[in-house]
């Protein structure tokens, strides 16, 4: 499981660290929605008020701690809301392309089931706080 959990960690590291950068600083260009669609709408938001650069540190960050190893259980914990979203952004709005997303989702459920003894508090019933 230990080469596996490392695959899977370069791999979404990897992968978060690219297209966060990317949305940081536009050096792969993507082709932008038809104009008027809903996925063209959402996207409209996003970019004028400044919002998609936020996701861009969130994925930025989260995939230098999952690639650097360092504090992966916390990167996992910032990228599963933005894969979240990724997911929701295809299947909701009917963009094609999911299979970046289902990637990246499968990638961490499987290092969320490799790091599931760091994530026991999580699902603590009788949690109490820190005295």
């Amino acid at each position: 499981m230990k080469i596996v959990a490392l695959i899977c960690r370069i791999l979404l590291g990897l992968m978060f660290v690219v297209f966060g950068a990317n949305i940081l600083h536009d050096f792969m260009h993507m082709p932008m929605p038809p104009a008027g669609s809903q996925p063209a709408i959402f996207m409209g938001l996003f970019a004028p008020t400044g919002w998609i650069k936020v996701v861009g540190v969130f994925q930025l960050v989260g995939g230098l701690l999952v690639l650097l190893g360092r504090m992966t259980p916390l990167g996992l914990c910032l990228l599963a809301p933005v894969i979240f979203n990724i997911l929701c952004f295809h299947l909701l709005l009917g963009v094609p392309g999911i299979l970046p997303g289902a990637v990246a989702a499968l990638l961490e459920v499987v290092l969320i089931y490799a790091y599931r003894g760091n994530f026991a508090g999580i699902f603590s019933t009788n949690a109490t706080p820190t005295a």
